[in-house]
């Protein structure tokens, strides 16, 4: 059986065996579908296991009605399920049942000031989640470098997941920088996993969210170099200026599926250059390097004296000693 649960093509042919002929052993079963009798113990132990089938002496298996199977082996867990839904669901209900009451309050601090500065760390989280709860049609979003690690950075994250979960619009802006660390690949493809546009510019400003073109929520150093303050600004003038400074760099970046074919097309380039040099090192000439690998005599020599340029190699035996010892003829490990 497969991690998600699924029957793999062996229990399958195993189960229909026992419903063509019942009665015969598991290694008659073996011959019949031409497998070593050890191959039929693990599919016997999921259809045992599932439900499936119930043993009747040591080398024999009895076919069992899916539909038991399942009111047997899931009833529990079925109940089990239905009962943590219905809490689960409570517990939502109980706790969303005081949002207004937030809302209330929240709404009635400060929120008339053209900025406020916060910089307790609790103040901070609940900040950003009001807004994203709040955001009804867009979210802009800057984040220089890679994925942050700081609390108030990881709070961010849970506000865009969030609001993209509710179907707000919303654009994220990176730099190039980002899809270097593993972390961040995996943060971006889960925003656009759930409707996010990305795109990637050479250099952005600091950190921000815009909701709704009305607030804008921007980290601030503090005294504490492990911490951030937030400001939350509300003056149109620097809330129009922010939004087309995004806009502008919004206009100038490069789309997230550009970007990751520009890496794939770079790695495979990659590859056919260490491919050649390899080749090259071995003593192979130019003709028999492109039939192997499949390219034109040309391509094959302008990769070779792109290599020579690049390394100040004056001859081709020069170039492939260079490539041999600086480990260029190795492929590249995969990003």
């Amino acid at each position: 059986m497969s991690e998600s649960g699924q029957l793999g093509d062996l229990e399958v042919e195993l189960y229909r065996a026992l419903l063509a002929e019942p009665g015969r052993s598991l290694a008659q079963i073996a011959i019949d579908i031409a497998r070593p009798t050890g191959d039929l113990d693990k599919p016997a132990a999921t259809l045992t296991d599932m439900g499936l089938a119930r043993p009747d002496g040591d080398d024999f298996l009895v076919a069992v009605s899916p539909m038991l199977a399942e009111a047997t082996v899931l009833g529990a867990e079925d109940l089990e399920l239905g009962a943590r839904r219905a809490s689960v669901e409570a517990r939502r209900n109980a706790i969303r049942g005081l949002v207004p009451d937030w809302n209330s309050a929240f709404n009635g601090q400060g929120q008339d000031a053209a900025v406020d500065v916060i910089s307790d760390q609790t103040a901070i989280a609940n900040v950003l989640m009001h807004y994203a709860d709040r955001c009804q049609t867009e979210l802009l979003s800057v984040a220089p470098g890679r994925l942050p690690t700081t609390r108030i950075d990881g709070r961010t994250r849970i506000a865009n997941i969030y609001s993209l979960r509710r179907g707000i619009k919303t654009r994220a802006l990176y730099q190039h920088t980002a899809l270097r660390d593993r972390a961040t690949r995996s943060y971006l493809n889960e925003l656009a996993e759930n409707g996010a546009k990305i795109r990637f510019a050479s250099s952005v400003p600091g950190r921000s969210l815009v909701i709704d073109r009305e607030v804008a929520l921007l980290p601030i150093p503090t005294n504490d170099a492990g911490r951030h303050g937030l400001a939350v600004v509300r003056e149109p003038n620097v809330i129009a200026w922010v939004v087309a400074t995004f806009e502008q760099l919004w206009a100038e970046a490069a789309p997230l599926e550009d970007v990751i074919h520009h890496q794939r097309d770079e790695t495979e380039l990659d590859q056919t250059r260490a491919a050649i040099l390899r080749l090259m090192a071995e003593g192979e000439k130019d003709e028999a390097i492109s039939r192997r690998l499949s390219i034109s005599v040309r391509t094959c020599r302008r990769h070779i004296a792109d290599y020579m340029a690049q390394v100040g190699a004056t001859s081709r035996f020069q170039a492939g000693v260079i490539a041999a010892r600086a480990g260029h003829t190795d492929n590249p490990a995969p990003g």
